[in-house]
């Protein structure tokens, strides 16, 4: 099974492999011409007798006149009159009467040329601008025809085609939980299914060799290959997930998620030398991939909003992992595995906010940033997670804790008034600074406003895209 080349590879191919004969073909003339002309030891005077005239198309469809002379010359008793076409010129340029220097062979006094033909700083420079043009044709014709091949062919004598399998997510070596933010996750889970689509082609192409004297040889090569490819997506899996599970407290995660990216791929690609299916899918890695990710764990993550604010969103980002996980035939068990890191999760996350709040108050003085209250976050993350796995719904859920959130935060203020003067508590990084606790909880769920970033509006309507995602 091949895939289609482009149509205009071989177009250009071809193109480039024509200019490149002609250019070779020149080349070659003229060097025979010019070792030739080394051992001519006749001189003579030419004169131009006549001045022929003809044109080349430029650009496709306009013509481009020039003109080169006719030159009369005597060799001894001889008396020759000859077109020369070795000095095209543009029109005007010669005049009848005019006189050259010319050299000619002794031996053939019919062969002749200019004096000057052979020398000068513009000959040479013009051959040397003629065998770069024909090395640059021959070049790019080669890439263009080797592009073509193997857009075409899989060679699996080459041991390129098994290492190239050997790579799943090429992009991505080196990817692990602590330096996963330098990388972008846009179309993870396309590319590794663009991996298993490779491997399938080349599964194709052995057994188009069975019966062959090397097909066993294809065979024995392709698994080799396919439990490489796991051993290294394993890996890859491990170092994040697993890595991740175990920073927020479950221990032994680095080995099962490992054997369930094994297992994964290799049902997708080798099922004879799949194991029992692991602990986890493949998409379900996928998807916690992306939330470890997305999860604000990294140098650069901050928040300046009220401690309210952010256990309220943590407890979204829980709600949102357990749903994806869900739609997509997650089962219990990477479920409950979540669930129980998840308080782990968080705080790995408000570790990562103090190191910016503990910077702020060395550069704009403790008034204006203190540090976080874990136990303000912790009670809305808490009510309203539990909300979430509880009989209510998601939007009830988020209702209630954003009620509660707001009381919370509402009491603390009135009880320390010194928490109006912090950055976090102003009106423009607080998202619960609108959030009217009055409107009633019917009111809040029929309403298609899209409120101010990480407002409970903002969660709202955010969720029901997830939602609509899923349902596409």
């Amino acid at each position: 099974m091949t895939s289609t080349s482009d149509p205009l590879t071989l177009f250009y191919a071809s193109l480039l492999l024509l200019l490149f004969l002609s250019g070779l073909f020149g080349l070659i003339k003229e060097f025979r011409l010019w070792k030739r002309a080394r051992k001519w030891r006749g001189a003579a005077t030419g004169t131009v007798v006549d001045i022929h005239k003809d044109y080349r198309y430029h650009r496709l469809f306009i013509k481009r006149w020039y003109e080169y002379p006719v030159i009369a010359y005597k060799a001894g008793s001889q008396s020759f009159r000859q077109k020369y076409t070795r000095r095209k010129r543009e029109l005007g340029y010669y005049q009848l009467g005019e006189q050259y220097p010319l050299i000619y062979n002794e031996d053939n006094p019919g062969e002749f040329a200019f004096g000057d033909a052979f020398s000068g700083f513009f000959y040479y420079a013009g051959q040397a601008l003629m065998l770069a043009v024909t090395i640059f044709s021959l070049y790019y014709s080669a890439h263009f025809f080797m592009n073509h091949y193997l857009d075409t062919h899989e060679l699996l004598w080459e041991e390129q085609t098994w290492a190239d399998l050997e790579r799943p997510l090429a992009a991505y070596q080196g990817m692990e939980f602590s330096n996963l933010y330098n990388y972008t996750l846009d179309n993870l889970d396309t590319r590794l299914e663009e991996d298993v689509e490779h491997f399938r082609r080349v599964e194709d192409m052995v057994e188009e060799q069975r019966g062959g004297k090397n097909y066993q040889t294809y065979q024995n090569r392709y698994r080799a290959s396919a439990l490489a490819a796991a051993d290294s997506l394993g890996g890859t899996f491990s170092g994040i997930v697993g890595a991740f599970f175990e920073e927020c407290g479950l221990d032994g995660q680095r080995e099962a998620v490992y054997r369930s990216a094994c297992a994964g791929f290799l049902e997708r690609v080798c099922p004879d030398a799949a194991p029992g299916p692991g602990l986890y899918s493949l998409d379900e890695l996928l998807i916690l991939v992306n939330f470890i990710h997305d999860s604000g764990l990294n140098p650069y993550e901050y928040r300046d909003d009220p401690e309210e604010s952010i256990g309220l969103s943590l407890a979204v980002s829980y709600a949102r992992l357990d749903a994806e996980l869900a739609l997509s035939g997650g089962d219990e068990t990477v479920r409950t595995a979540v669930s129980d890191c998840f308080p782990g999760y968080v705080s790995l996350y408000l570790d990562q906010i103090d190191l910016h709040v503990l910077e702020n108050r060395k550069k704009y003085g403790k008034e204006r940033y203190t540090r976080l209250n874990r136990e303000a976050i912790l009670s809305v993350y808490s009510y309203t997670a539990a909300r979430y796995q509880g009989p209510d719904s998601f939007e009830a859920a988020l209702w209630d804790g954003s009620v509660f959130a707001w009381e919370q935060m509402t009491a603390r203020m009135q009880a320390d008034p010194a928490l109006r003067g912090l950055v976090r508590y102003g009106a423009e990084n607080n998202p619960l600074s609108e959030f009217d606790a009055g409107m009633g909880k019917d009111a809040f769920l029929s309403s298609r406003e899209r409120g101010a970033y990480q407002s409970p509006l903002y969660d709202l309507q955010n969720w029901r895209d997830l939602m609509e995602y899923w349902e596409d």
